[in-house]
């Protein structure tokens, strides 16, 4: 239980980076563009909070789904590198600014998914448990 807490824990900081993230983009002096703001942060919310209610339910679906949807961050994260830097509107400053926070986003989702091997590799091993007591 501990080490699913902190996977939530860990997935939460990375949706609020993800937010932050997400707004700083549309900021004009980042100069990418003024997007829906509010339906992309929604988007994000039910794609975080639907696996993450499966995971408080202890449904393990949960735990795979928020893996899918870390995934597909991380790789947003890696087309939002690509983009600022081929931005030419921003200023280096900002432009810096704003690769330190995906960066420190690839970093926080890097960790969940080192949480994530520790939690698989924990259930698994009691799941074997089990069914070796009951095997005897």
């Amino acid at each position: 239980m501990k080490q699913t807490i902190k996977i939530i824990v860990w997935s939460l900081v990375s949706l609020m980076i993800f937010l932050v993230l997400n707004y700083l983009m549309q900021l004009p002096a980042i100069g990418m563009g003024s997007h829906d703001l509010l339906r992309t942060n929604l988007m994000a919310g039910a794609l975080f909070g639907v696996p993450l209610l499966l995971m408080i339910c202890r449904l393990r679906i949960g735990f795979y789904l928020l893996a899918l949807v870390q995934i597909l961050y991380s790789v947003g994260y890696l087309n939002a590198i690509y983009k600022v830097i081929t931005a030419s509107n921003p200023s280096i400053i900002s432009k810096s600014f704003v690769i330190l926070i995906i960066v420190i986003g690839l970093a926080v989702n890097i960790y969940w998914f080192v949480l994530a091997w520790k939690f698989r590799k924990a259930t698994t091993q009691e799941r074997v448990k089990r069914y070796m007591k009951y095997r005897k």
